[in-house]
């Protein structure tokens, strides 16, 4: 066995080292390895020391090699080492030709759990081995020091300690393996030859030659091999040094994060440092090398060495674009704090200038938000006649979450540009979503025992030209709940809101990028459509809900109450004037709300496809009555009438919002089949339904007449119908359908597939196709509601028929066509108006340190340059190359990842589990 020397304190080592073997006869120059001492402190100060008895025999010597520090002549082959001999040592052993000395580990031999961390193309992994102290936080200066070897010599004269075969020198979290050590006790210094091996918290290096200063844990090794095993990095240097606070440094040294045997991308420098205790490392005069081909050269580089958070530039982004001429995006992160950070996106565009972009995160035990910005000075002039154009543009926005207690939250989301054109021409690394009205919204929310009080204020800033301006909230005041004291089995509730809707119409002409002027479509809203007021709206109600364990009765009472105050422009008035219309400052509406709603639960076990189910059958009935109140006096504020399905046969109003409420007098009958399996996973639902009107329904938004809608005058709804069918709990299937029989027509309806098996995420298959022609929407050209139809361009006269229909399908792939190779496609086709919306195809490779992806696109793009939709929508076309280093990140086409995100479901959720 080993002989293991007792622990001491720094520079004690070699010291008793030294004496232990000074103590032996003098006849005698080696010391056995089986032989032992016992040490303790004598009268004098000094160490008394004496042999331990063994009773196990004695190991077989090792064998020095003649090169060995400690061999004067080779023994002959079985006769013992004659007194003043020195030992022979065994052939030192050459770095390993299965890189295993790299701690490299074959993907057949990880466990499940190490197979979860590694690369899926990846053929093995870095791990390290359990060792004693791995995990010993103990500082370098207090921490103990342990030795090992087969055999050890004190040479008097020169005050050094040999110690030979498999030696060990472990102090706190570092140790040190080598097949022969030399300790010189007046320079706490080691010098360790043959397969010399440094291990220090998930990092290792391997070397022919390494000097210890045993005092502080400084190393350096000499033609070295290291591996970080978290980051999975690997390289070599011409020497490596590891400072005493762990630092290793690296002499024309090289990085990468491919495997051993593969230098398909690596990085040389001159000097390179990593810091296993910040996960980064730094290096000079770099150049990243493909295949050994140098192919980008920069003086300095910063980057991670694993996935902590640190202060420095993160990879760069180029790419070239006829809006923006050749870009560039040089990231740069600030790790402030654990619980806030922050990032600037400075990003060149040759045609625009230099875009600043930054963002802010913060998160506290109660909060949590985001603060962003941006500013540019717009060299490209190309929308200088538009109006409300600015070349100075910026943006800022706020996103915010807190706990003021445990009752009390507030909300923020606050978002402003500089003028409405911003986000079609400049893209935004701070994940702001950009939707035609961007919010500018704060809320405070408090939830007491039996009730939830809102206050709101919520506007909104233009993102488009193409659109009327939205009436803003300002305030908005919600109070929901139920009554506080017992009121035996009824259900007493209600819900109020105070609102104020407030806009600022455009007026004036609108110029176009050619000086073309047109007017604004603002000022096709006209008579009560241009008013702003106060909204009160009080809604008491009493039910008593019966629940059983077969089924459920539910009878219901409403009071609903609204109360208006209104203004209204001089235009407004005129033309409600001309039209015979009298102008109503202040409109009430009362109306009792009855209804009645009920089911029933049966259940059975069955089988389907030779497996066991518990099936049910949940039928369901309503019946709704709100009596007809005419409500064409007031203006639609924040209305909009619902799209029919099957949650529509249950709903109490078919409008949303408190400006229509819908005139009732039907029975909804449906019901709902459910097939469970015993583990409770639900194989699969069907839903059939349908509502019977006993009344027309009159009250429709401005500008319908009910009498020229024929499905608000049928006694029948459409058929509803919801189904879906889990294969598995990676395959889906989801069909929505509502067919109008009295009519003859299908009004709307979608199927969508999703495959994605949890096992394989890098398989995904996406099918969708939607139907819609009942759309009730407001047409900005006649500033009137219509249900469906046509839409004439405001600015060319063109007449696009059936504008609002939806009739569409989508699909996409991601698959493995061979190992490593990818298939990624996606289609999207625009059936009413024959035309493809987008489309991109291509391959990706991915391998365990890079991957490649080339997509050529073609797209619809959406820029506003007049009020013309037509003249607005335009085809564009690209080829887009995207490559990423694993370790260093995107190379060039970062934009890639940005409609792949979007195109493709599932696609996030496969790279989040690749490497």
């Amino acid at each position: 066995m080993a002989a293991k020397l007792p622990a001491f304190h720094k520079k004690f080592p070699l010291l008793v080292t030294g004496g232990l073997l000074a103590l032996q006869p003098m006849a005698a120059s080696s010391v056995l390895a089986a032989e032992q001492f016992n040490c303790q402190a004598s009268a004098t100060g000094g160490w008394a020391c004496a042999p331990r008895v063994s009773a196990q025999p004695l190991p077989p010597r090792p064998q020095h090699t003649a090169s060995s520090v400690s061999t004067a002549a080779p023994a002959q082959a079985g006769q013992p080492a004659a007194p003043g001999e020195r030992v022979a040592v065994e052939q030192i052993a050459p770095r390993s030709a299965d890189f295993s000395h790299l701690d490299w580990v074959p993907r057949d031999k990880l466990s499940p759990a190490q197979l979860a961390e590694a690369g899926p193309y990846c053929a093995g992994a870095y791990i390290e081995p359990l060792r004693p102290g791995m995990n010993d936080d103990t500082a370098q200066q207090d921490a103990p020091i342990f030795l090992s070897a087969k055999a050890s010599r004190y040479e008097q004269e020169q005050d050094k300690a040999v110690l030979a075969g498999d030696v060990v020198l472990r102090q706190g979290s570092m140790q040190i393996e080598a097949e022969e050590a030399s300790l010189q006790r007046s320079e706490n210094l080691g010098v360790l030859t043959g397969n010399v091996k440094l291990r220090d918290k998930g990092a290792l290096v391997v070397g022919d030659r390494a000097e210890l200063q045993l005092d502080s844990g400084e190393a350096q090794i000499d033609n070295a091999e290291y591996v970080l095993h978290q980051g999975h990095v690997r390289g070599t240097a011409k020497n490596v040094k590891r400072q005493e606070d762990a630092i290793i440094r690296l002499k024309d040294g090289t990085y990468t994060r491919c495997e051993p045997g593969d230098n398909a991308w690596h990085v040389r420098g001159n000097n390179i440092k990593l810091n296993p205790a910040t996960g980064f490392g730094t290096a000079t005069n770099v150049t990243l090398r493909v295949k050994d081909i140098p192919v980008f050269y920069t003086p300095y580089i910063y980057f991670p060495i694993d996935d902590r958070r640190q202060s420095g530039f993160l990879a760069p982004s180029f790419s070239s674009s006829s809006d923006t001429g050749f870009s560039l995006q040089t990231p740069y992160y600030f790790n402030l704090a654990p619980n806030y950070d922050a990032t600037l996106y400075p990003h060149y565009m040759a045609k625009r200038g230099l875009l600043m972009e930054g963002e802010f995160r913060y998160l506290t035990r109660s909060s949590e938000g985001q603060l962003g910005g941006a500013w540019l000075n717009d060299k490209e002039d190309e929308r200088k006649l538009q109006s409300e154009y600015a070349d100075q543009r910026w943006m800022y926005s706020w996103q915010h979450k807190t706990g003021l207690d445990q009752r009390l939250l507030a909300e923020v989301d606050y978002t402003d540009i500089s003028d409405p054109y911003y986000f079609q021409d400049l893209d935004t690394g701070l994940g702001i979503d950009k939707p035609a009205f961007l919010d500018q919204r704060g809320t405070l929310t408090w939830r007491g025992d039996s009730y939830t009080a809102r206050l709101n204020a919520h506007a909104y800033e233009m993102a488009t030209i193409a659109d009327v301006t939205p009436y803003n909230r300002l305030p908005q005041l919600t109070l929901n709940g139920k009554m506080p004291f017992a009121t035996g089995a009824f259900d007493l509730g209600y819900a109020a809101e105070f609102v104020r809707f407030d806009r600022n119409l455009r007026d004036g002409l609108f110029t176009d990028e050619d000086g073309n002027t047109s007017p604004w479509l603002d000022s096709r809203i006209t008579g009560l459509n241009r008013a702003n007021g106060d909204r009160v709206h009080f809604e008491p109600g009493i039910s008593l809900p019966l629940n059983w364990s077969w089924g459920y009765l539910k009878p219901t009472l409403k009071l609903l109450a609204t109360q208006y105050d209104l203004s209204l422009d001089q235009q407004g008035k005129a033309q409600m004037l001309a039209a015979n219309e009298k102008f109503n400052s202040s409109p009430s509406r009362e109306l009792a709300l009855y209804s009645i709603d009920s089911g029933l639960y049966f259940d059975r076990d069955t089988s389907l496809f030779g497996s066991s189910f518990r099936q049910t059958l949940e039928p369901r009935a309503m019946y709704l009555y709100v009596p007809h109140e005419k409500q064409d006096d007031i203006p639609i504020f924040d209305s909009g009438e619902s799209s029919f399905s099957y949650g529509s046969l249950w709903r109490e109003n078919r409008f949303s919002g408190k400006d229509r409420i819908g005139d009732e007098n039907r029975l909804s009958l449906g019901a709902t089949s459910r097939w469970i399996e015993a583990n409770g996973f639900e194989r699969q639902r069907f839903s059939f339904g349908q509502a019977f009107h006993f009344a027309d329904r009159k009250v429709q938004l401005r500008g319908i007449d009910y009498r020229l809608r024929d499905d608000a005058r049928t006694s029948t709804s459409p058929y509803a119908m919801e189904y879906l069918y889990r294969f598995n709990r990676d395959w889906r299937v989801n069909l929505d359908l509502t067919q109008e029989r009295s009519l003859g027509q299908t009004r709307a309806g979608s199927l969508m597939f999703h495959y994605q098996p949890q096992d394989n995420l890098n398989k995904v298959v996406n099918f969708g196709y939607r139907y819609r022609n009942d759309a009730v929407v407001y047409n900005s050209t006649t500033g009137t509601w219509q249900q469906g139809g046509d839409y004439t361009d405001p600015v060319t006269g063109e007449v696009i028929k059936d504008y609002y229909k939806i009739q569409q399908h989508d699909a996409s792939v991601i698959w493995p066509m061979v190992p490593q190779w990818n298939a990624i496609a996606r289609w999207q086709y625009d059936y009413n108006r024959s035309r493809t919306l987008e489309a991109f195809g291509g391959f990706e490779y991915d391998s365990c340190c890079w991957k490649l992806r080339l997509i050529n696109r073609y797209w619809v793009d959406y820029n506003e340059y007049s009020l013309s939709t037509a003249r607005n929508e335009d085809a564009d076309r690209g080829i887009f190359l995207q490559i990423v280093l694993k370790g260093l990140g995107g190379v060039v086409g970062n934009k890639v990842e940005s409609f792949l995100d979007q195109g493709i479901q599932g696609y996030r959720e496969r790279e989040d589990q690749a490497f």
